[in-house]
């Protein structure tokens, strides 16, 4: 008890002391031997440490020296769009499964097409296929690189923006539309015959081949691959001028390559001897047309939703017997 009461004063004179205050030894506590679980309340079990999930990055990764995300500054794709790119691609559709008229407006090649045809064709079966098979790769070129690259590519993934990549693509698939119902329409009325057509029942190529018995054999005019390439490039240069998608000089080079490929693709269908020259001239012009055409509609007469600018903005109205398109400027 001496002791104990001595250890006690000693403690009582260092704590009172400020200057000890922060070397003056503790007294510990016994611990407390654990409580002995009833049988009203069992012990708890041990809970399992949480695994961590995968991170999740809230937006995909972008090049670190990739420009300022890109800002969509004009109009929205509307109904009236709709109606046309489903309406371009029903009569598509239509127009390639209909078989071409049985009266044939178009025979044979007329002006230069004879003489520019003898010049470049080629005269062998084998390699015409080549360069058949050669213009369906420019074709497939040309037709996907406004999606892929342009639009899914540039704009989503380099410039980081959803929205532009979403309305560049709608309004390229309402141009290819548009571009594929014209062609498609012209091609089953004037039923011009292929210029291999002749040669059908000789012995490089036979009457019962598929060029000669299908519906192929009069769609020469005009050309399907010249219009959607020339259409495809027309997109390309729109895509890039009109949001400045990559810059000087890189939007003039994917341009200019668009057309190298479309008049490649286009001269490589008279190679081959299934096109006569007017009938890629006249694909490479309604293609240009389209292709400048349909997205000037969009970024020229369209105003932006922030812009006081006028501009014209399609609307569909109810009217008699149906639905009626409405311009507003």
């Amino acid at each position: 008890m001496k002791c104990l009461a001595t250890a006690l004063g000693g403690c009582e004179a260092l704590l009172a002391h400020p200057g000890h205050a922060q070397t003056a030894p503790a007294l510990a506590a016994a611990p407390a031997p654990p409580a002995a679980p009833t049988a009203s309340a069992p012990a708890a079990a041990p809970t399992p440490a949480a695994t961590p999930g995968p991170r999740v990055e809230p937006n995909a990764p972008r090049p670190a020296d990739a420009p300022p995300p890109l800002v969509w500054k004009w109009a929205r794709f509307g109904t009236a769009d709709y109606v046309v790119g489903l309406t371009g691609g029903a009569i598509t559709l239509g127009a390639a499964i209909a078989q071409p008229r049985a009266k044939h407006s178009l025979s044979g090649g007329l002006w230069f097409d004879n003489s520019v045809l003898n010049a470049l064709r080629v005269h062998s079966s084998n390699n015409r296929y080549i360069f058949r098979d050669a213009s369906d790769v420019g074709l497939s070129l040309t037709v996907t690189w406004p999606f892929m690259a342009d639009a899914l590519t540039t704009a989503w993934w380099y410039r980081g923006s959803r929205d532009v990549a979403q309305e560049m693509a709608l309004i390229d698939l309402e141009t290819l539309a548009v571009s594929g119902a014209i062609q498609g329409v012209t091609n089953v009325l004037e039923s011009r015959e292929r210029p291999y057509g002749p040669d059908c029942g000789s012995e490089e190529l036979p009457s019962n081949a598929i060029d000669c018995t299908g519906s192929t054999h009069y769609r020469s005019f005009f050309s399907g691959h010249a219009t959607f390439s020339f259409t495809g490039a027309a997109l390309i240069c729109m895509d890039h001028f009109e949001n400045d998608l990559m810059g000087s000089p890189w939007d003039a080079i994917s341009c200019a390559g668009g057309y190298a490929v479309a008049a490649t693709t286009a001269t490589f269908r008279v190679v081959s001897d299934v096109h006569y020259p007017s009938d890629v001239l006249t694909g490479a012009l309604v293609g240009t047309i389209v292709g400048y055409g349909v997205p000037w509609l969009h970024y020229r007469l369209k105003s932006a939703p922030d812009s006081s600018a006028s501009g014209l903005n399609l609307l569909l109205v109810p009217a008699p017997g149906g639905l009626g398109v409405f311009g507003v400027f």
